[in-house]
């Protein structure tokens, strides 16, 4: 192979023209995203009924739901979230279960269920995705609410119209119905029960096929008419009188044309909206679809001095992250050539950088055929391999360089250079790609999140392979000169000179040198345990956050819409006009990430949508201006995402009227709170002691921040059970709850087409009655004989409360306690040993435990999955270094430097005041890949020196002199590749600095360890092991 590439440059070149061509079509071929779309191995179950109580759909949906799916074995777990007028029910699966399968047998075990109520909805059972909204455009303004309404439908209809849009969520609009007003006092008088006025409309209301007439001039359809407008619907006969009088619905009903039951309210920029969000198809851009809904929202004039605005555009973020990796490729690729150059010479430069371009469009090549998408995860995968992929060319150009150097001409320094390193280089990129292997057993949503980062890695690793032994021996041949082999910039023989000598007195020195080398190992672990905390993810700063506030459960719709008014002042107060894009609010809806939400008249979501910030490091203020030629596109706010949302934190605190607020910000990796804490037991009074007692405790713990339980009391119930009397008159609780529920809540007794689309129409009691509580004490209820009774005559009405919501897991009743942390006073891990060491004792004398959800139980249930993985990749990287050298000794030895390497990456994090992070072991797990390569490629040299006949001190000696240039260089240009990420990252890419933390730090000391340690590990080693033979001689 390496023959053939020198001997056809041509050929050479055209493979290389080939990977370039195909890297650069499959790239655009992609599509971008934000986030790639997760499907998750769970399944929801969501079921509306109108009207109940959340005690009443745990009761009478949650747990036939859950009574039915109890013993399927490919279940994990399941819980459930019963709340007022809605239950939802989500299966968490075992790994590997067949998903479409199990929704078909879901799906009939549920359609089986035969004592659903009937009032409620047919259960919504689909698969959980992780979807990300792509833009969202608020149609606002001071128009009339028809007006608005109607706007909003026919926006939503153009957005769907849109190339590359999936679907719009749409927040804040009401359909119109037809509401057929009946006072229950007017319906006494008459003697007129409500199934009465039912029937006669479901009687009168549908179109009704007829069939057909087989004449002679051909098929003729019958069709009977319904009674289908407001008009109709008014003069629909109830009864007649003996003398042939009629008795219209008209006479004892209003009938009109009404919006539905306000459920959610929408402002923007302190103005009434409806709020639109707009997701993608899988294949689709998200720049494409961005830019399509910029342009329609800029092309569209909606009338009655309505105006369109887009916010939350998250093709910005995106398009953040690509100037980020051009800008940290660009300005690594500009370091390694300058370093190469000063080091080596400008043609060594040249040949061994042109291998980035091709591994990453390699990269591009795999990401393409296994499926992948351009998002932040696969772009920050890049970034990851940038400081490994030159490591090939490094080691095979400047080995070929040192024989120009001592003479050969290219070509045979090539054929040498190249075919000394073959299997070594072979070995380190195996065992890089081995380093990485513990990332697929990450399970879950975050494995699937991050499933791309050891896919790129691998493949932009073996595009350098290639590059390395397929392209760079054709171009060391043709392009490196004798005479450019003479002209240095370093003294590179000065400095051996002076390295040797360091070496011999460590060498000299090895049990002293190796003894200190442990003793640091050791503090520096210790301090890390102690010191350094672990935190799953950052936060980024990307300028959105969110302000969830709850107000009290008995809030209507309109009291919580005024609470929204305060906080949005507040708000408003705090930030300058120049530091905000556009303020959201959405009013009885509440987003909890991208695929639950919360309903329900108490609560309030403002989306902050601040503007760009100003340039704040040398990356922001001229490389990223640079590459896109745009130098005007500065922001002006100066304060921190983190600066202003501790500020309105303070702010909101102060409101009256709030039960709880939290301030969030948008996370670095799968959203969720950082500490979740579920309860379980049998009694709903204890669970509720407990969840309170708990959520007091947590809230005094320094550095916790937005703690909040779910066990506050529901809203006010009249609860009416059917009395003695009742049943004598042969009544039934269903009549009565029905009549009841038929008043205030609404029947919907059929569908008509309304200006071309398809309304319902209600039966409802007028205002009067509905607003005023008394008014139910005093209700008639007219029987089906016309006979009135009085709902107190018939039922015993009492006044009580319950929950606002009821979770349950795996059958028990659960009580839940959230909060976040502020990572600089405390993390995760440690607010869970403090928690139980008050509680664990407790509770294990008594009938309720707790248990961790959220990051901690999934950092626990991550880490717990890639510490048996990393013990299987250590036994892989073993087996490839033994494969090598044919022996147990050195395969230990290069194994031995791994932990040390720990050292850096410590230091670098107590340097800089970063916790140890998620993306802290992707670097580590890029360092190993790295100090692996590098001792290996050492040991290598030293064992092929000691066959020749050299002793082992002049060998280890010799060995280290040859290598300690390539060993330099590798992580010179590591280190300055990527440095923009250690000293310049701001905004979203800081939330990447302790990944470059743990790797160029890291690499800096494992140099010196691989320069000065390891030999003396090597030496001491082998006189372990002369003086074990020795013995046995």
């Amino acid at each position: 192979m390496i023959d053939f590439s020198i001997k056809n440059p041509l050929l050479v070149n055209l493979f290389l023209l080939l990977i370039l061509l195909l890297g650069i079509l499959s790239w655009q071929s992609m599509p971008e995203e934000m986030f790639p779309v997760v499907e998750k191995d769970r399944i929801k179950i969501t079921t509306s009924y109108d009207g109940a109580s959340p005690e009443e759909i745990e009761q009478q949906v949650s747990i036939p739901i859950e009574d039915a799916l109890d013993n399927m074995q490919d279940i994990d777990f399941y819980y459930s979230h019963s709340k007022e007028g809605i239950s939802i029910v989500t299966l968490v699966l075992k790994p590997d279960s067949n998903i479409e399968e199990l929704m078909r047998e879901v799906r009939d075990l549920v359609d089986a269920i035969d004592d659903f109520p009937v009032e409620a909805d047919q259960p919504a059972i689909i698969r959980v995705k992780t979807r990300f909204p792509v833009i969202s455009v608020s149609l606002f303004g001071d128009a009339r609410d028809s007006l608005l309404f109607e706007q909003s439908k026919i926006i939503k209809q153009k957005l769907l119209q849109l190339s590359g849009v999936a679907g719009v969520g749409i927040s804040g609009n009401r359909e119109k119905e037809i509401w057929v007003e009946i006072n229950p006092e007017e319906m006494s008088a008459r003697n007129i029960s409500s199934n009465l006025i039912i029937e006669a409309l479901r009687s009168n209301i549908k179109d009704l096929p007829g069939g057909s007439i087989k004449s002679i001039e051909g098929d003729i359809l019958l069709r009977g008419i319904g009674m289908n407008s407001v008009e109709k619907i008014s003069k629909i006969n109830l009864r007649n009188n003996e003398s042939g009088g009629q008795l219209l619905l008209g006479e004892v009903a209003k009938v009109k044309i009404k919006l539905e039951e306000v459920k959610s309210l929408g402002r923007f920029n302190s103005r009434n909206a409806v709020n639109l969000t707009v997701t993608k198809t899988a294949d689709a851009s998200v720049f494409d679809v961005s830019n399509s809904v910029r342009d329609l929202v800029k092309k569209y004039n909606p009338p009655g001095g309505l105006e369109l605005a887009v916010y939350s555009d998250f093709s910005k973020n995106v398009k953040t992250r690509l100037d980020t990796v051009k800008s940290s490729g660009v300005i690594g690729l500009i370091l390694l050539l300058i370093s190469l150059y000063i080091f080596l010479n400008s043609r060594v430069a040249f040949v061994t950088a042109f291998g980035v371009p091709v591994s990453f469009l390699f990269a591009a090549i795999g990401m393409y055929v296994f499926g992948f998408t351009i998002n932040m995860v696969s772009l920050f995968a890049f970034l990851v391999a940038l400081g490994m992929i030159v490591d090939d060319a490094i080691i095979v150009t400047e080995n070929t360089y040192r024989h120009i150097e001592n003479g050969l001409n290219p070509t045979d320094a090539a054929k040498k250079g190249v075919r000394e390193v073959f299997w070594p280089v072979v070995a380190s990129t195996l065992t890089t790609i081995a380093a990485f292997l513990p990332m697929f057993a990450i399970t879950g949503v975050l494995g699937k999140f991050i499933e791309v980062i050891p896919v790129v890695v691998s493949v932009a690793l073996i595009g350098s392979l290639i590059e390395a032994f397929v392209v760079l021996p054709s171009h060391c041949s043709q392009f490196l000169k004798p005479q450019q082999a003479k002209k240095n910039y370093i003294d590179w023989s000065k400095f051996l000179s002076w390295y040797k000598s360091i070496l011999s007195k460590a060498i000299k020195n090895k049990y002293l040198v190796s003894s200190i080398t442990v003793g640091v190992l050791a503090v520096v672990i210790a301090i890390a345990i102690t010191r350094i905390p672990y935190y799953q993810f950052g936060k980024v700063d990307n300028g959105v956050f969110f302000v969830n506030v709850e107000g009290p459960i008995t809030n209507s719709i309109y009291d919580t819409e005024k609470l929204a008014l305060n906080v949005e002042k507040e708000i408003k107060n705090e930030l300058e006009d120049f530091e905000v894009e556009s303020i959201l609010t959405n009013v009885g809806l509440s987003f909890k990430d991208m695929s639950s939400f919360s309903i329900g008249s108490q609560y309030i979501q403002i989306i902050v949508s601040l503007s760009k910030r100003s340039p704040q490091g040398f990356v922001d203020k001229v490389v990223t201006p640079l590459l896109n030629l745009n130098f005007s596109n500065y922001g002006q706010r100066d304060r921190s995402e983190k600066e202003i949302t501790n500020n309105i934190r303070q702010r909101i605190s102060s409101l009256t009227g709030i039960q709880r607020f939290s301030v969030k910000k948008a996370s670095g990796g799968p959203s969720g709170s950082d500490i979740i804490i579920g309860v379980v037991g049998p009694d709903s009074k204890e669970l509720t002691k407990y969840a309170k007692e708990i959520h007091r405790f947590l809230s005094s713990i320094d550095g916790i921040k937005d703690a909040e339980h779910d066990q506050d009391p529901g809203k006010i119930e009249f609860r009416y059970e059917l009395n003695q009397r009742g049943k004598e008159l042969g009544l039934t609780q269903r009549q009565i709850a029905n009549a009841v529920r038929t008043g205030y809540l609404g029947l919907e007794v059929s569908k008509v087409n309304l200006s071309g689309e398809r309304s319902s129409v209600r039966l409802i009691y007028p205002d009067k009655f509905r607003k005023d509580a008394s008014k139910i004490f005093e209700l008639p209820i007219v029987l089906e004989d016309g006979k009135t009774l009085y709902l107190t005559e018939i039922a015993n009405v009492t006044i009580d409360r319950g929950l606002s919501t009821i979770r349950r897991r795996d059958g028990q009743r659960l009580a839940k306690i959230s909060a976040d942390v502020d990572p600089k006073k405390i993390t995760p891990t440690e607010v869970t040993k403090i928690i139980d060491k008050k509680y664990k004792k407790e509770f294990e004398i008594s009938n309720y435990d707790y248990y961790y959800l959220g990051q901690k139980k999934r950092s626990r249930e991550n880490f717990a999955n890639m510490k048996k993985a990393a013990y299987i990749s250590l036994a892989i990287i073993f087996f490839i270094l033994t494969f090598l050298f044919k022996t147990l000794l050195e395969p230990l030895i290069v194994l031995f430097s791994i932990p040390f390497a720990v050292v850096g990456v410590i230091l670098g994090h107590l340097f800089f005041g970063y916790n140890l992070q998620f993306l802290s072991v992707i670097g580590l797990l890029a360092l190993i890949g790295i100090v692996v390569n590098d001792s290996l490629i050492l040991i290598d040299f030293l064992k092929k020196l000691r066959e020749k006949g050299l002793s082992k001190v002049e060998a280890v000696i010799q060995s280290c002199e040859v290598r300690a240039r390539p060993i330099i260089l590798t992580s010179v240009t590591t280190f300055l590749g990527i440095s923009p990420l250690i000293f310049f990252a701001t905004g979203q890419t800081k939330f990447l600095s302790p990944m470059a933390v743990s790797l160029g730090f890291g690499l800096l000391f494992a140099t010196i360890l691989i320069l000065l340690v390891l030999p003396c590990f090597y030496l001491i080693v082998d006189d372990l092991k002369e003086k074990i033979l020795n013995r046995i001689q």
